[in-house]
């Protein structure tokens, strides 16, 4: 008994010892509360420090706008009170307080970078997001922010270990002060939202973080996606906003044709052609460059219908430019930062101008020279009515430019291409990516390249500097389309624009148009009618283009065509959003409960992949057939084969002794972008895998 005693004695002297070492916080409860306070205000203030920008706009928020400061100190206090809940209380608060700061800084990079501020949904690791940071950060950037990242954890396990904890945890008392701390600024929200202190959305999000805070704003954004029910939503409501529709008047525009009688004009062949980042240089007040980087489009200007788009965005968002464009729905209503091809259109099918025309003989493709994956367009044009479906996959001999995005130009032969294998008329709905930042932080000057005269003091100049000379390729690109357009034997209807301003650190005083959302748009056509172009949103665009071509098919398009192209009235907004809401969230009332619109069976390249023969000889499988792309790769079995692009009709894969017993008898061939996704393949075909093998 005594040995065993013994025995266990150094053990519970060690542990005795063990214990005596911790360290217990025996900080009193009112202390405690007056610390967490201090340490959220010092919180708020280096994260409203990143939101802000800049010492002044940071000075003048405080002073000017000290009750929304106090909110989102409440809001980060509310959420340090969290810590009381553990025994590491300190260690919990410095934990929440990096949290609420790595935040803060996150917000400052992204609105560098793509001008709209960061939202909960940033949070979701989509692939959009993945593959948007090799764009927007070199590789020792992301390594020594991983770095920074796994060091930040390190340290906080390890304050974890050492730092005083409380010897136990009050659970009522803790649940009870953060529930009342809680209900406090939740009710103090309400309040705020009800006395119209902060609006229910944000259609300025840029605006809204700096008037209102980062992490008021912010935390407002989480499980905001969709549209909200509207209060008064029923199946009368939306019977009487449709009763209330107008028939519109059919529309005789004038016209100047060089096409005979027989064509039927108020058809004609319609292109869309949505730019990327691209906005009229010349808006930016005392600009002045060496050259015009864009005489094609200053040129349209001058000669065609011309007007202000206002667009939902800025820096980015390209798909819900688009969106907006092609269904006539106001991206207002959705969450913040919220892009309904990655939520409600991978669903539902939608009405869009693709679907409206499809009853009027036309044949819908879709064109993007950049991935088809991204943002799903791949599998969200079916539901949204496209027939067809041309990504950069399958788009023949792409160029690319120094950042990575494909040239503009092989969208004119891709557009091209279409019309002319169509026997009907043509919906073409191009969306391009070649002067999609990230526009470098450093500039070295190349012969020839255009240069900034002048510039106002607080935009990017080496950023801008790069931008200005990407503009000529795109603007070639719209001199190239516009002329091969000029002399073709259909009417063609071109609808030109940018989807919005580039990150270029321009502010809405910088600009003529005395607005960050307002992008130039330019009607033109090649058979003498004379369309009319006024300012206007960009989900009212595709309705004002069908009404002046005479079409008014479809419940958006004749909503938007039965209220005057100005109207702001609260009145006409919450029919809309009540119509946004019934056709994809409620129960379709509008359409009699049964949407019309079933998903298309979608089409993908301008032409279809085949494969005409295959040939196994000289330890190489030369594969013969139509359409190829430098995406596409031979498949055998489950094998991809690591295959060699040669032309459009031929592919070869090299083929070793030892990897002929792998190769099956039958191959087909696939169309695989960068990140490994499989977009499309073709049939299977057979061949004889022992012809002609092997040779020395």
């Amino acid at each position: 008994m005594n040995r065993k005693n013994a025995k266990r004695r150094p053990a519970e002297d060690a542990k005795a010892r063990r214990k005596r070492r911790v360290k217990y916080d025996t900080t009193p409860g009112w202390l405690r509360a007056v610390k967490l306070m201090l340490m959220a205000l010092v919180v708020t203030l280096i994260v409203e420090g990143f939101n802000q920008g800049s010492p002044t706009r940071m000075l003048n928020y405080l002073t000017q706008r000290t009750i929304y400061f106090a909110m989102n100190w409440l809001v980060v206090l509310t959420s340090l009170s969290l810590s009381e809940l553990v025994k590491h209380r300190k260690a919990m608060a410095w934990t929440l307080s990096a949290l609420w700061i790595g935040l803060g800084f996150a917000n400052y990079m992204v609105c560098r970078n793509r001008t709209q501020p960061l939202v909960s949904g940033d949070l979701i690791l989509t692939p959009e997001i993945v593959g948007m940071v090799t764009v927007y950060f070199s590789w020792p950037q992301i390594i020594l922010g991983c770095i920074a990242v796994l060091g930040l954890i390190v340290g906080l396990i390890t304050m974890f270990s050492r730092t005083a904890k409380c010897r136990r945890v009050n659970y009522a008392h803790a649940v009870g002060s953060i529930a009342a701390l809680a209900c406090f600024t939740f009710c103090l929200s309400l309040l705020a939202l009800k006395f119209d202190y902060i609006p229910e959305t944000f259609s300025n999000r840029v605006d809204a973080y700096h008037d209102y805070g980062f992490t008021t704003c912010f935390t407002y954004t989480f499980g905001a996606t969709g549209i909200s029910k509207p209060d008064e939503y029923s199946t009368e409501v939306v019977e009487e906003i449709l009763e209330e529709i107008e028939e519109p008047q059919a529309t005789e525009l004038p016209l100047r044709t060089r096409f005979d009688a027989d064509d039927d004009l108020a058809r004609p062949n319609i292109v869309f052609v949505q730019l990327e980042s691209f906005f009229d240089v010349n808006t930016v007040i005392d600009a002045e460059f060496s050259r015009d980087p864009m005489p094609n489009f200053h040129a349209l200007l001058q000669e065609w219908p011309t007007a202000e788009l206002y667009v939902p965005t800025i820096g980015g968002g390209t798909a819900n430019v688009e969106f907006e464009v092609m269904s006539g729905m106001n991206m207002d209503f959705f969450g913040a930062g919220e892009a309904p091809y990655n939520t409600i259109i991978q669903e539902v099918t939608c009405e869009t101008i693709a679907n409206t025309l499809r009853s009027h003989g036309y044949y819908s493709t879709a064109l993007h020279n950049n991935t088809g994956t991204f943002f799903s367009r791949n599998e969200d044009y079916a539901n949204l009515g496209y027939d067809r479906f041309d990504p950069l996959e399958y788009m023949l001999y792409p160029e690319y430019n120094k950042v990575g995005w494909c040239h503009d130009t092989v969208l004119t032969d891709e557009i091209l291409r279409v019309m002319e294998n169509s026997e009907q008329r043509d919906l073409i709905f191009a969306i391009s990516v070649e002067s999609h930042g990230k526009y470098a932080d450093t500039y070295e000057y190349t012969d020839g390249d255009i240069e900034i005269l002048s510039l106002p003091e607080d935009a990017y100049l080496a950023p801008f500097q790069n931008y200005i000379n990407i503009l000529p390729a795109v603007d070639a690109f719209i001199g190239e389309l516009l002329d091969a357009f000029s002399s073709y034997d259909e009417p063609v209807l071109v609808v030109l624009y940018g989807d919005h301003l580039p990150a270029l650190g321009l502010t809405a005083e910088m600009l003529t148009t005395d607005d960050l959302y307002a992008s130039r748009y330019v009607i033109w056509n090649n058979y003498g009618a004379d369309f009319e172009a006024v300012d206007m949103q960009a989900y009212r665009l595709s309705a004002e283009l069908l009404r002046q071509l005479g079409v008014s098919d479809g419940v958006m398009t004749k909503f938007h065509q039965s209220y005057p192209l100005d109207v702001e009235d609260g009145e006409y907004i919450e029919k809309l959003k009540t119509l946004e809401y019934d056709l994809l969230y409620g129960e379709q009332e509008a359409y009699g409960e049964q949407g019309p619109y079933a998903p298309t069976d979608l089409q993908l390249g301008v032409d279809p992949i085949v494969i005409t023969g295959a040939e196994l000889e000289y330890g190489r499988l030369l594969v013969t057939g139509d359409n190829f792309t430098e995406y596409s790769a031979v498949i055998s079995g489950e094998n991809v084969l690591e295959t060699v692009f040669i032309d459009k009709e031929h592919l070869a894969v090299r083929i070793s002794a030892d990897e002929r017993a792998l190769l099956g008898e039958r191959i087909c061939v696939a169309q695989i972008n960068p990140d490994g996704k499989e977009l499309g393949r073709t049939a299977e075909f057979a061949f004889d895998a022992n012809a002609k093998y092997p040779h020395k």
